[in-house]
């Protein structure tokens, strides 16, 4: 029997295609008792993290919010994690405040403009200032999420050698500009804030930066409130021969994948035979959007459970 498993991630839908049992348990994809080698191990467990991060950033943020760099200049940096985490934390403590006072102005400020436009109701300058506003001000209403990944570096040579560094990748709710995001980091130049753009360089650009040789999943923290992806499953809806035509025939057929998913965009199709259970398994990325397809740099997808 055949499952479809759609993955809802804001705009990006992932769909995979799997054999279960009768009783919904899924098929073994391996012998038992034989066991992966260590290369291949690691090379999933990071394709998988990387599938979660690309999942979150993309259930949580939008182009309205930012993805920066906050660094530190050399004499500034802690010679601890314990230390850098802190000031990161710190940081977004500030950033949450900031975001509640200029909520307050921005809405001391909505309220002049509306008395103003009720004795002036033709100024299309007020009417559009108002709608600024308000789009600014549901921004700023919106909870602050964030999810980072810290990166250390060590100085090999100089007088620094031997010493620590460290950088975080930040995605973080928009509302405040760039350039004050960047003024509020106080340890150091390179900051490097701008909006997150998965319709310009991919749904799965950014994380992929952030997964690189990273290194366990301590690496990376994310805020509490962060949104999981929705799942919608299908059971027994496809046959085996339907999977293995798509696997053979459809695999590069965006026209197919375009009206089976209506509202989005196909941007690539992975598949994959199982010599051990004879089964294909499928895995379809769409994208959500009204112009061209977004990039999708990922070499490889990881078909569910099809490894």
């Amino acid at each position: 029997m055949i499952r479809e498993k759609r993955t809802f991630s804001g705009p990006l839908l992932e769909a995979d295609f799997y054999p279960v049992f009768e009783d919904g348990r899924k098929m073994p994809a391996r012998a038992p008792k034989t066991k992966p080698s260590t290369a291949e191990q690691e090379k999933y467990n990071h394709t998988m993290a990387l599938k979660k991060l690309i999942r979150l950033i993309n259930a949580n943020f939008d182009t309205t919010d930012y993805f920066m760099h906050p660094t530190y200049e050399a004499h500034l940096a802690p010679q601890d994690e314990k230390s850098a985490r802190r000031d990161i934390v710190n940081y977004m403590r500030r950033v949450k405040a900031r975001r509640d006072k200029e909520a307050i102005q921005l809405e001391e400020g909505l309220s002049e403009l509306k008395e103003r436009a009720e004795k002036n109701p033709g100024s299309k300058f007020i009417n559009n200032a108002i709608k600024g506003f308000e789009s600014k001000l549901a921004k700023l209403r919106q909870p602050l999420k964030y999810a980072y990944r810290i990166e250390k570096q060590i100085y090999k040579t100089g007088v620094r050698k031997g010493r620590v560094n460290w950088h975080f990748h930040l995605f973080i709710t928009g509302g405040l500009s760039a350039r004050l995001l960047e003024d509020m980091w106080p340890k150091g130049i390179r900051v490097n804030c701008n909006n997150y753009r998965p319709d310009k360089f991919g749904p799965g650009a950014a994380a992929s930066y952030m997964c690189k040789e990273a290194v366990g999943a301590a690496r990376f923290s994310y805020s509490r409130n962060l949104e999981k992806p929705v799942e919608k499953v299908k059971t027994g809806r496809v046959s085996k021969g339907f999977v293995c035509k798509m696997a053979t025939q459809r695999v590069d057929d965006r026209e197919y994948w375009k009206k089976r998913y209506k509202g989005y965009r196909f941007v690539r199709c992975y598949s994959r035979y199982n010599e051990y259970n004879g089964h294909w398994y499928v895995s379809v990325v769409m994208y959500r959007t009204e112009d061209l397809p977004p990039q999708w740099d990922v070499p490889d997808w990881i078909t569910e459970d099809g490894a």
